[in-house]
Protein backbone atom coordinates (compact mmCIF):
# COMPACT_ATOMS: atom_id res chain seq x y z
CA UNK A 1 0.00 0.00 0.00
CA UNK A 2 1.17 3.81 -0.72
CA UNK A 3 1.27 6.48 1.90
CA UNK A 4 -1.47 8.23 -0.07
CA UNK A 5 -3.97 5.11 -0.41
CA UNK A 6 -3.31 4.92 3.67
CA UNK A 7 -4.26 8.94 4.03
CA UNK A 8 -7.36 7.61 1.73
CA UNK A 9 -8.50 5.40 3.99
CA UNK A 10 -7.27 7.24 7.14
CA UNK A 11 -5.20 4.87 8.40
CA UNK A 12 -2.83 7.65 8.08
CA UNK A 13 -4.03 11.04 9.19
CA UNK A 14 -2.67 15.00 9.43
CA UNK A 15 -2.53 16.38 12.67
CA UNK A 16 -0.66 19.22 14.58
CA UNK A 17 3.02 17.94 15.10
CA UNK A 18 3.70 17.21 18.76
CA UNK A 19 7.14 17.40 20.18
CA UNK A 20 5.86 15.46 23.45
CA UNK A 21 4.53 12.60 21.36
CA UNK A 22 7.90 12.65 19.79
CA UNK A 23 9.83 11.95 22.96
CA UNK A 24 7.42 9.50 24.34
CA UNK A 25 7.89 7.35 21.30
CA UNK A 26 11.62 7.76 21.64
CA UNK A 27 11.50 6.79 25.25
CA UNK A 28 8.96 3.72 24.65
CA UNK A 29 11.46 2.51 21.48
CA UNK A 30 14.32 2.60 24.26
CA UNK A 31 12.25 1.15 26.71
CA UNK A 32 11.59 -1.96 24.06
CA UNK A 33 15.05 -1.99 22.74
CA UNK A 34 16.01 -3.27 26.53
CA UNK A 35 13.06 -5.48 27.00
CA UNK A 36 14.05 -7.55 23.92
CA UNK A 37 17.75 -7.66 25.53
CA UNK A 38 16.27 -9.13 28.48
CA UNK A 39 14.26 -11.50 26.43
CA UNK A 40 17.22 -12.95 24.66
CA UNK A 41 18.73 -13.35 28.04
CA UNK A 42 15.92 -15.91 29.07
CA UNK A 43 15.63 -17.54 25.47
CA UNK A 44 12.77 -16.17 24.55
CA UNK A 45 14.29 -15.05 21.04
CA UNK A 46 10.88 -15.19 19.20
CA UNK A 47 9.32 -12.73 21.84
CA UNK A 48 12.59 -10.59 21.39
CA UNK A 49 12.27 -10.37 17.63
CA UNK A 50 8.66 -8.79 18.30
CA UNK A 51 10.62 -6.51 20.95
CA UNK A 52 13.03 -5.63 18.72
CA UNK A 53 10.53 -4.45 15.91
CA UNK A 54 7.95 -2.33 18.46
CA UNK A 55 11.45 -0.48 19.38
CA UNK A 56 11.36 -0.02 15.54
CA UNK A 57 7.92 0.47 15.55
CA UNK A 58 7.97 3.54 17.99
CA UNK A 59 11.01 5.07 16.67
CA UNK A 60 9.12 5.28 13.25
CA UNK A 61 6.37 6.73 15.17
CA UNK A 62 8.16 9.56 15.99
CA UNK A 63 9.31 10.48 12.92
CA UNK A 64 5.39 10.75 12.09
CA UNK A 65 4.79 12.90 15.15
CA UNK A 66 7.28 14.92 14.14
CA UNK A 67 5.59 15.20 10.93
CA UNK A 68 2.17 15.67 12.29
CA UNK A 69 0.56 12.41 11.06
CA UNK A 70 -0.59 9.73 13.50
CA UNK A 71 -1.15 6.08 12.27
CA UNK A 72 -3.41 3.20 12.54
CA UNK A 73 -1.88 0.22 10.65
CA UNK A 74 1.69 -0.56 10.56
CA UNK A 75 1.96 -1.27 6.88
CA UNK A 76 1.27 2.40 6.50
CA UNK A 77 4.03 3.18 8.94
CA UNK A 78 5.99 1.44 6.80
CA UNK A 79 5.02 2.76 3.26
CA UNK A 80 5.06 6.53 4.56
CA UNK A 81 8.53 6.19 5.84
CA UNK A 82 9.75 4.58 2.92
CA UNK A 83 8.00 7.37 0.76
CA UNK A 84 8.80 10.42 2.91
CA UNK A 85 12.44 9.75 4.56
CA UNK A 86 13.95 7.00 2.76
CA UNK A 87 16.69 8.84 1.55
CA UNK A 88 17.54 9.88 5.60
CA UNK A 89 16.58 6.37 6.86
CA UNK A 90 18.13 4.78 4.15
CA UNK A 91 16.67 1.81 2.28
CA UNK A 92 18.14 -0.84 3.96
CA UNK A 93 16.97 0.04 7.45
CA UNK A 94 13.47 0.47 6.37
CA UNK A 95 13.52 -2.67 4.83
CA UNK A 96 14.29 -4.54 8.34
CA UNK A 97 11.81 -2.23 9.75
CA UNK A 98 9.25 -3.85 7.07
CA UNK A 99 10.77 -7.38 7.91
CA UNK A 100 10.33 -7.55 11.38
CA UNK A 101 6.52 -6.36 10.96
CA UNK A 102 5.62 -9.19 8.98
CA UNK A 103 7.42 -11.53 11.41
CA UNK A 104 5.86 -9.59 14.20
CA UNK A 105 2.70 -10.36 12.44
CA UNK A 106 3.51 -14.10 11.73
CA UNK A 107 4.15 -14.39 15.75
CA UNK A 108 0.70 -13.02 16.39
CA UNK A 109 -1.29 -14.43 14.37
CA UNK A 110 0.45 -17.30 12.69
CA UNK A 111 -0.47 -21.01 13.40
CA UNK A 112 3.14 -22.33 12.79
CA UNK A 113 5.59 -22.50 15.47
CA UNK A 114 8.66 -20.58 15.55
CA UNK A 115 12.52 -21.47 14.78
CA UNK A 116 13.78 -18.13 15.46
CA UNK A 117 17.20 -18.83 16.62
CA UNK A 118 19.22 -16.60 19.29
CA UNK A 119 21.38 -15.36 16.22
CA UNK A 120 18.30 -14.32 14.50
CA UNK A 121 17.11 -12.81 17.48
CA UNK A 122 20.87 -10.65 18.55
CA UNK A 123 20.39 -9.79 14.33
CA UNK A 124 17.06 -8.09 15.48
CA UNK A 125 18.06 -6.11 18.50
CA UNK A 126 21.21 -5.09 16.32
CA UNK A 127 19.10 -3.43 13.60
CA UNK A 128 16.38 -2.07 16.44
CA UNK A 129 19.32 0.15 17.72
CA UNK A 130 20.72 0.97 14.18
CA UNK A 131 17.38 2.12 13.25
CA UNK A 132 16.56 3.56 16.84
CA UNK A 133 20.21 5.73 16.51
CA UNK A 134 19.09 6.74 12.78
CA UNK A 135 16.04 8.19 13.78
CA UNK A 136 17.39 9.71 16.97
CA UNK A 137 19.96 11.52 14.96
CA UNK A 138 17.67 12.83 11.96
CA UNK A 139 15.04 13.99 14.60
CA UNK A 140 18.01 15.43 16.88
CA UNK A 141 19.24 17.19 13.13
CA UNK A 142 15.75 18.75 12.58
CA UNK A 143 15.60 20.26 15.55
CA UNK A 144 18.92 21.79 15.35
CA UNK A 145 17.91 23.27 11.66
CA UNK A 146 14.32 24.07 13.37
CA UNK A 147 16.33 25.87 16.17
CA UNK A 148 18.31 27.51 13.68
CA UNK A 149 15.45 29.37 11.83
CA UNK A 150 13.79 30.65 14.47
Amino acid sequence: MRADECFEKRLLRRVKPDPLKVMKALEMAEVKKERALELIESNFFEESIVASYTCMFQAGRALLFHDGVIEKSHACVVAYLRENHSSELGQDKIHWFDTYRLERHESFYGLERSNIDEGEARDAIEKSEKFLETVSRLLKSKETKTKGTL
